[in-house]
């Protein structure tokens, strides 16, 4: 579903906007290690919309208020059978060279594991794990503005992928978060998950019988298919191509993330992605990045 060759789309990722930052857990050795790094900055956008609330003493170039904002909120389609396609990882389209950045981003009407319009001027697609501490901390620190000020209002869509680098137990739970995507309930059943993992210090492990707990909060309405799914070989193949292809954009860390053309690494503050979403938005509103048609 992907074509990358290593070199070209590494150095993809080193000339586009680079912030690495705390709050990253890398691959290494079979075990997660956190990585440590400084950031950096950049800022970058027609028409009106309704601007998100911007931290107090703002000062980046914002783009909020002179883009029109996505409308395409009925998704995801379901298959012919009535599920959902939890098969989907990868990019929108391929990957040859820097100029390819925005192919990150699948804006798949399909894709289950979207939260936002499909024609939003800017996609951020999140490379996680929900074995990694600092996941669970943007999941329930920085998200939840992230989508009531961007999200919500037709700005912003995110696109989650899987990068279980936190052992067995990282590879079940996205197994088992595929298998509540399969219904519908991808991002019920990562919040609820998420926000379990709020107290816990470390890495939460869970098991099966979690899991199912968590896909009952989250909806899940088979849960005799989801428990199957979730635990049998339905999965494997696709986690284990998704977790290569964020190795193939050179992204061995969690949280990470492509916010439109710039790379944000780690459970950054929030003020770091409304700085990179704003100088998003403000290329889109100025003219120098296009929002396909979808």
């Amino acid at each position: 579903m992907f074509s990358a060759k290593r070199p070209a789309v590494v150095a993809l990722l080193i000339v586009i906007l680079l912030i690495v930052g705390i709050g990253a857990y890398t691959l290494g050795r079979g075990s997660a290690t956190k990585n440590e790094g400084t950031s950096a900055n950049k800022a970058g956008t027609s028409q009106e919309s309704a601007g998100p609330s911007l931290p107090p003493g703002f000062t980046g170039k914002t783009g909020s208020s002179r883009v029109t904002p996505g409308t395409k909120t009925d998704g995801p389609v379901t298959l012919a059978n009535g599920s959902y396609d939890a098969m989907i990882y990868g990019p929108g389209k391929e990957l040859k060279s820097a100029e390819d950045i925005l192919n990150v981003h699948r804006r798949n009407a399909k894709d289950p594991f979207a939260l936002g319009a499909l024609d939003a001027p800017v996609v951020i697609s999140e490379y996680s794990d929900f074995e990694c501490p600092f996941c669970a901390k943007w999941s329930n620190e920085t998200e939840p503005t992230i989508i009531k000020e961007y999200v919500d209002k037709g700005l912003v869509r995110i696109e989650w992928n899987d990068l279980p680098v936190n052992g067995p137990d990282a590879v079940s739970a996205a197994k088992a978060g595929r298998a509540a995507a399969a219904q519908g309930k991808f991002n019920e059943f990562r919040s609820a998950l998420f926000q379990a993992s709020k107290t816990v210090k470390g890495h939460p492990e869970n098991k099966l019988a979690n899991f199912e707990e968590f896909a009952r909060q989250a909806g899940v309405k088979d849960m005799a298919r989801f428990s199957r799914e979730a635990t049998d070989s339905t999965y494997d193949s696709v986690v284990n191509k998704a977790r290569e292809y964020a190795g193939s954009l050179g992204i061995n860390g969690t949280p990470g993330f492509v916010v439109g053309t710039q790379y944000v690494s780690g459970a950054q503050p929030t003020e770091v992605f409304v700085r990179a979403i704003e100088a998003e938005l403000a290329k889109v509103a100025d003219g120098e990045v296009a929002v396909p048609r979808v």
